[in-house]
C-alpha cells in the first residue's frame, strides 16, 4: 500500500533518512499534499547542531510537492528526528500560519547515524521510482 490513512493530507517518503557517522551526509524527502486545501508546513529537528533543513517552512498548494533536504554533519552516532508540522490555511506566508499552533498536525522522520553506513547516495524522490518500487513490494 502506497498511502496509509494517516498519509492522506500530507504524504513524506521515505520517512526513515540514514547517515554515516565520520563524514555526514544529506537525504532527501518528498512531501506530497493530498489533500483539497492549501497546506502550511514547519519542520523543526532535535538537534540543529548536527542537522540543516530546507526548506523551514512552505506552502503546499493541494496536490503539489516540494522536497526536503535534511544535511548531516559528522558527528557521533545517534539517533535524532526531523517533526514536520501542517495545518490548513488561507495564510499567504507558512510563517504567518504558524503564529497560533492550533490546528496543526505533526509527523516523524527518524535520522539514523551509525558508523556502518555506507550509504551515499539520497534515497530518491522521483515518484515514478516510489510507485515502482510500491509495486515490486505488492
Amino acid at each position: 500500500m502506497l498511502y496509509d490513512f494517516d498519509d492522506h493530507n500530507l504524504f513524506i517518503t521515505p520517512k526513515i533518512a540514514y547517515f554515516p557517522t565520520a563524514m555526514g551526509g544529506a537525504s532527501r524527502h518528498m512531501m506530497v499534499n493530498g489533500s483539497s486545501h492549501r497546506i502550511a508546513v514547519k519542520i523543526k529537528c532535535s538537534d540543529n547542531e548536527l542537522f540543516r533543513v530546507s526548506p523551514v517552512y512552505t506552502l503546499l498548494e493541494p496536490g503539489n510537492a516540494q522536497r526536503l533536504q535534511i544535511v548531516r554533519d559528522p558527528g557521533p552516532p545517534k539517533t535524532d528526528k526531523i517533526v514536520v508540522i501542517y495545518k490548513t490555511t488561507c495564510a499567504s506566508s507558512a510563517r504567518d500560519a504558524f503564529e497560533c499552533d492550533l490546528g496543526a498536525e505533526r509527523k516523524v522522520i527518524a535520522l539514523i547515524a551509525k558508523e556502518d553506513v555506507t550509504m551515499s547516495i539520497a534515497p530518491t524522490t522521483n515518484l515514478k521510482s516510489i510507485l515502482r518500487q510500491s509495486v515490486q513490494k505488492s
